[in-house]
């Protein structure tokens, strides 16, 4: 995996949006050992903190396809997972190519061979669930929307509703303390890839007004 997948984290309330199922749906999920956040730390007696990974998400994403848009059975799903891990696949939903004929799952092995009961004439690659698309739903999701770029906003709870720029959890002062320092607007944007330049000039223009 790309060394940027490795460094994303979602929230559950973000998890659920990318997979478009519900809150409820997803705790049921967790519950039963299909799909479960890297990091839950309980806070507080009503304060768990759940995020997912990159990878995560893909495993929810396959799930989600199997059980809404293939009408999958749950348990017939948690079957499938629970057999390919008694096989030595730690993460199958994510390390496998799944296929459907109606209302059967079947999975390739890496070395090509499909497990399932699969007659010989029996075609299934049409619709075997291509992870690409999957990745690309949630890259798409990490993306900051080009009409938030030199925008500023004040987001309650964040940052004590500093300004920050829309899109992202950057505080504007803190692009002000790197132009204080010295820094330009390339050397800024390293530092936070998701800034643009228009951002850049947006501080300016506070610092500015102020």
């Amino acid at each position: 995996a790309p060394a940027t997948e490795e460094l994303l984290a979602f929230p559950d309330n973000r998890a659920v949006k990318i997979a478009r199922i519900s809150l409820r749906r997803l705790r049921y999920w967790e519950e039963n050992g299909l799909v479960t956040p890297s990091i839950k730390r309980q806070l507080s007696p009503h304060n768990t903190v759940r995020l997912y990974s990159f990878q995560d998400l893909l495993s929810l994403l396959v799930v989600s396809e199997l059980r809404t848009e293939r009408n999958m059975s749950l348990q017939h799903i948690r079957r499938v997972v629970k057999h390919l891990r008694s096989r030595g696949y730690e993460s199958p939903l994510r390390e496998l190519k799944f296929a459907t004929v109606g209302s059967d799952i079947y999975f390739q092995h890496p070395d090509g061979a499909w497990e399932g009961d699969i007659r010989p004439d029996q075609i299934i690659l049409e619709k075997t669930i291509h992870l690409d698309p999957l990745r690309a739903r949630i890259d798409a999701a990490t993306r900051r929307p080009a009409k938030d770029a030199g925008r500023v906003v004040r987001r309650r709870g964040v940052h004590g509703s500093k300004p920050i720029f829309a899109g992202t959890r950057i505080p504007v002062a803190t692009v002000q303390n790197y132009l204080q320092a010295g820094y330009n607007s390339e050397a800024i944007i390293e530092e936070y890839p998701s800034l643009t330049e228009a951002d850049i000039e947006a501080a300016k223009r506070l610092v500015k007004a102020s």
